[in-house]
């Protein structure tokens, strides 16, 4: 019998839209995918994620996490991999939301 990934997630912050780009609040930090990353995050590239100063802080991309057929907004910053369900993500980003929760991901 093989074994079976166990995933778990931890609720980490919220994720809204900020002018076009994108806005995560984790642990009291806030981090940006700018507009202009925007359409390149949506055709699967690999993103910046930025501080408030514009320092680089990590890299976005979408992609599955579980099933190959379901797509996330996958961001690792700081040595920690959070998740924004894609589905939260195309609410906020077209002003259907205001914000969306951010998930810690946690591979046990």
């Amino acid at each position: 019998m093989g074994k079976v990934a166990a995933v778990s997630y931890t609720r980490a912050g919220t994720a809204r839209r900020s002018g076009r780009g994108l806005s995560m609040e984790i642990s009291g930090a806030r981090y940006f995918i700018t507009p202009e990353d925007i359409p390149a995050l949506m055709i699967h590239r690999t993103v910046e994620v930025v501080d408030q100063s514009g320092e680089r802080e990590g890299t976005a991309w979408l992609s599955p996490i579980l099933d190959a057929r379901k797509q996330d907004l996958t961001a690792l910053i700081r040595r920690n991999l959070y998740v924004v369900g894609y589905r939260d993500l195309s609410r906020v980003l077209n002003g259907h939301t205001l914000t969306a929760p951010v998930k810690e991901y946690h591979p046990v």
